[in-house]
């Protein structure tokens, strides 16, 4: 019996690290590309942004097997997570008797594309990606409104409108969602040709996640590790307790604890810059360690969700 166990914890680990390792690989990939080249890399963050990830959001949603249940059980899991997350920060900032409103991003906004998607598709393929991808959207929109709202520190909600009206991944998967669940078809060449294009997104994103995350560093660590723990471990707990209060179970079980207990979003930071705000070396700081604490994280949940 032992033994059988322990064959099937090997196969376990296995499979596992046949789904970490290209992820990993990718990661350092980029991370040593941008260290030992100093290039622009905006050309290849629009191509992955604006070109691959929109096909495969289209691809996925319109060939995987999805309901309207399903969507409404993702979008109410994640406003649930995202809001009790911001409330427990909010009274521990009141606690502590401390204003952080750029610090708020990296715990409120997690990592829903760069890391989970790659790592679902990997492990239960194009379901598992467009999953994803659907609880992923209105995500979207709250960080190019709401979360410009918190990094502006002026309510400058305006650009925020514009950038989410300018997201081809909204649209693509809004159309293919529709498509999808109307049964209209595509001809099949639209298919191919989207997915095709669609699965360069899964490398492109991890090389920039690693050649991005090389140009940040650790700042007071005290707040930045209470902010980490925060993202991920009670993110995590929000997962859990959101499933079980929704009856989830199956992959949609899964991805709403996997996303739940991701590392911060790097588009915070990234906002944190444009607008100058206060705190921006923090933010950095938290989606640093968060992504690097990743690297543990990701492996156990695929263990305990498997």
């Amino acid at each position: 019996m032992l033994g059988r166990s322990g064959a099937v914890y090997s196969d376990i680990v296995n499979q596992i690290v046949t789904i970490i390792g290209p992820t990993v690989f990718a990661i350092l990939l980029g991370y040593v590309f941008r260290r030992l080249n100093k290039v622009d890399l905006a050309p290849v963050i629009e191509v992955a942004l604006l070109v691959a990830t929109p096909c495969l959001a289209f691809h996925s949603m319109y060939t995987s097997k999805l309901v309207l249940g399903q969507a409404l059980d993702l979008w109410l899991s994640l406003f649930f997570v995202m809001v009790v997350t911001a409330v427990l920060a909010r009274l521990v900032f009141l606690v502590l008797r401390q204003k952080h409103s750029g610090l708020y991003l990296p715990i409120v906004f997690a990592n829903m594309i760069n890391i989970p998607l790659p790592i679902m598709y990997l492990a239960f393929g194009e379901e598992g990606a467009a999953l994803v991808i659907l609880m992923a959207i209105p995500q979207a929109i709250l960080v190019y409104s709401l979360g410009v709202y918190l990094a502006s520190e002026r309510g400058n909600v305006r650009d925020g409108v514009k950038t989410v009206l300018k997201t081809p991944l909204i649209y693509a998967a809004v159309v293919g969602l529709v498509f999808n669940l109307t049964k209209v078809p595509v001809p099949e060449v639209v298919a191919l040709s989207t997915r095709f294009v669609g699965q360069a997104s899964v490398p492109l994103m991890l090389l920039v996640l690693g050649a991005t995350i090389g140009q940040f560093r650790v700042t007071h660590f005290g707040l930045t590790l209470g902010a980490a723990f925060m993202r991920m471990a009670v993110g995590f707990g929000l997962g859990l307790l959101v499933a079980w209060l929704l009856g989830l179970d199956g992959l949609v079980r899964a991805v709403v604890i996997f996303e739940s207990a991701m590392p911060s979003a790097v588009v915070g930071s990234v906002l944190c810059l444009r607008y100058k705000n206060r705190e921006r070396e923090l933010v950095a700081s938290v989606v640093l360690v968060t992504t690097l604490a990743a690297v543990g994280v990701v492996p156990a949940l695929l263990y305990y969700l498997t």
